[in-house]
């Protein structure tokens, strides 16, 4: 009977440090994507992540110390945080797919080898970088791509209105916003 005790008392133990660790970890979520959407804002920049959902199933493939590593950071607390964020300021999200963003050049399209720690190397081009520069760089290249496809050129901003001939409140009509967020491209739903 007292060694139940025991366990039960220590089982309190260990779930009060994981809702303090959990707590810990939401409370850096938010601050973090506070900062990150208020520098977009400010700059007026749009916000292009991967689209990283599905990633907890493909998890039973990866090494332990990955598996901890994913669990521990919550992406998914900070992707939702950064879209909340984002929504709520009206800074443009571009989730991106997440495949080969960083094993492809971002030069030349053509695959990398490994080059030491992480580095990588295009044969083809010569390109050597960081592999966590390279799929920054992969990222940003797919994110404008889809800006252009989106919004009709590739020097558009983003929460830019729509430019016509005609002035379009010649006759005292109401400024209506273009979209979710006034002028937002993308923002997925929650």
């Amino acid at each position: 009977m007292q060694r139940l005790a025991e366990e039960e008392d220590i089982l309190k133990r260990v779930r009060h440090f994981h809702r303090k660790v959990r707590k810990i970890i939401e409370d850096w979520a938010k601050k973090t994507s506070l900062e990150i959407a208020e520098l977009a804002k400010r700059h007026q920049y749009a916000i292009a992540r991967e689209d990283l959902t599905g990633l907890i199933e493909k998890l039973r493939e990866l090494p332990r110390d990955h598996k901890v590593a994913l669990l521990i950071l919550s992406y998914r607390k900070l992707a939702f945080w950064i879209d909340w964020q984002c929504e709520k300021l009206g800074v443009p999200i571009i989730p991106v797919e997440p495949e080969h963003t960083s094993s492809i050049c971002p030069n030349c399209s053509s695959g990398l080898r490994e080059n030491g720690y992480r580095r990588l190397k295009c044969l083809k081009c010569g390109l050597e970088e960081d592999r966590d520069r390279i799929a920054v760089l992969n990222i940003e290249k797919r994110a404008l791509e889809q800006l252009e496809l989106i919004s009709g050129g590739p020097l558009t901003a983003p929460t830019a209105p729509q430019m016509t001939d005609v002035f379009p409140n010649r006759c005292g009509e109401p400024n209506r916003p273009l979209g979710r967020g006034g002028g937002q491209i993308y923002s997925p739903g929650f």
